[in-house]
């Protein structure tokens, strides 16, 4: 009884100090009564929240088994808001990046994503990947593929005899609460690849789940029928701006900041010799 477990331990072990519920509870067991323990209304959450995350922990081997071309290298899991780079990627983005992450909670219930667009080399891949590893630290779900990877998975299943199946792949990617598209743009366009983009695109939007995509296409959100209707037709356009947030990276080129670096290392080595 809670009496005689009283004289064994301190009052406070009698009920959890954080929410201050009993950790026993009596109950009649054949005509005893019995004292038995019970788990706080706090530990029940806390139980809750690991189930969760192994629930999401073993989705996310799912999506990197399914999806083995994918951005997801050793590469990839360095490049973190830890380890940004205000030299090389703008205070903006890091803001808006950091800020998504936060919110993502709200954002996904609402499935709004982001299409980050500017030059090539600066820095639209590194924000994205940012975002995802920061998810992936919460337990989230998450795929990073770009375009062109993704497009070539898909392709893989049609060499299989039934193992896999074009559905797979694209049923696969609802499997996470976050996509992102990387390099969309580079692709090339065909009678195939065209109405893919789209189902990839509207299974995501009809999953009611967000998507970011980062391209290398100038985006001029002015016009309802601009670059994106004319290399992907209206429908895809439309769904991507209904889905994502244009948001312009206008910083300088990374990789040809990067270039002139070594350029001008290996002129001072040969001035040297």
């Amino acid at each position: 009884m809670l009496e005689g477990i009283a004289n064994q331990l301190k009052g406070s072990e009698l009920s959890c100090e954080k929410c201050g519920e009993n950790k026993f509870l009596q109950i009649e067991l054949l005509g005893k009564m019995q004292t038995v323990a019970r788990i706080c209304k706090c530990e029940k959450a806390q139980n809750e929240i690991e189930d969760q995350a192994n629930k999401n922990r073993e989705s996310q081997i799912r999506l990197e088994n399914l999806f083995k071309n994918s951005l997801m290298d050793s590469a990839f899991y360095e490049k973190t808001f830890e380890n940004w780079d205000s030299a090389k990627g703008s205070e903006r983005l890091y803001k808006i990046g950091t800020k998504y992450v936060e919110k993502f909670k709200e954002l996904k219930s609402s499935a709004l994503g982001l299409l980050i667009h500017g030059e090539p080399g600066n820095g639209k891949t590194y924000l994205s990947c940012c975002i995802a590893n920061r998810l992936l630290k919460n337990y989230t779900p998450v795929i990073c593929v770009s375009i062109n990877g993704l497009l070539s998975r898909i392709k893989e299943t049609y060499s299989k005899w039934g193992d896999e199946a074009e559905a797979d792949v694209i049923n696969g990617l609802g499997k996470a609460d976050l996509l992102i598209i990387d390099d969309l743009g580079t692709e090339k366009i065909t009678e195939w690849s065209g109405p893919m983009i789209y189902n990839i695109i509207d299974s995501r939007y009809r999953s009611k789940l967000p998507l970011i995509v980062t391209t290398n296409i100038q985006i001029d959100t002015s016009k309802t029928n601009g670059i994106l209707a004319d290399k992907y037709g209206r429908r895809t356009e439309d769904r991507i701006f209904e889905m994502c947030t244009p948001i312009q990276n206008s910083g300088k080129s990374i990789r040809l900041e990067e270039a002139k670096r070594k350029t001008g290392l290996l002129n001072s080595l040969f001035k040297e010799g």
